[in-house]
């Protein structure tokens, strides 16, 4: 636990911003949500360049993403898209590896995703503004 701590404190202390460091780190978070499928260190450091996001920042927030959380990060956008789509589940049979199947699985999977994606980023982006304004009120007082 003291390494993360340390760590989130190395990142607070970035030389930059809080706005250029919270929209990094929500960028990162973004392309760590959406179904990139391991792509998303190399879909956030251009985006984070194209929007101006702390690099590092965009690079650490992917990682929201872990081996742990993804199943259930997958699933909700599923559900999500599902709703949204009113799509039926998915058979378990056959069927399932059917054209029209597959082709609704991926629709409302990345429709979810999309959703989830930009909901978690937005927050995120609220998040890290506060924690580091407060952080760098507390400890650097101008």
């Amino acid at each position: 636990m003291g390494k993360i701590k340390n760590f989130v404190k190395k990142l607070i202390r970035i030389k930059d911003s809080p706005q250029k460091i919270a929209r990094g780190f929500a960028i990162g978070v973004f392309w760590g949500i959406m179904p990139t499928f391991g792509f998303a260190i190399v879909f956030s450091l251009p985006t984070a360049i194209l929007l101006k996001g702390n690099k590092l920042a965009a690079v650490v927030g992917t990682f929201v993403a872990n081996p742990l959380a993804t199943p259930f990060i997958y699933a909700f956008e599923y559900k999500i898209g599902q709703l949204i789509l009113r799509t039926a589940p998915l058979p378990l049979s056959w069927d399932f590896f059917s054209l029209k199947s597959l082709l609704n699985l991926s629709k409302s999977f990345l429709i979810g995703g999309v959703i989830f994606a930009i909901g978690m980023a937005l927050l995120t982006y609220i998040l890290v503004l506060q924690i580091i304004a407060r952080y760098r009120s507390r400890h650097h007082p101008t």
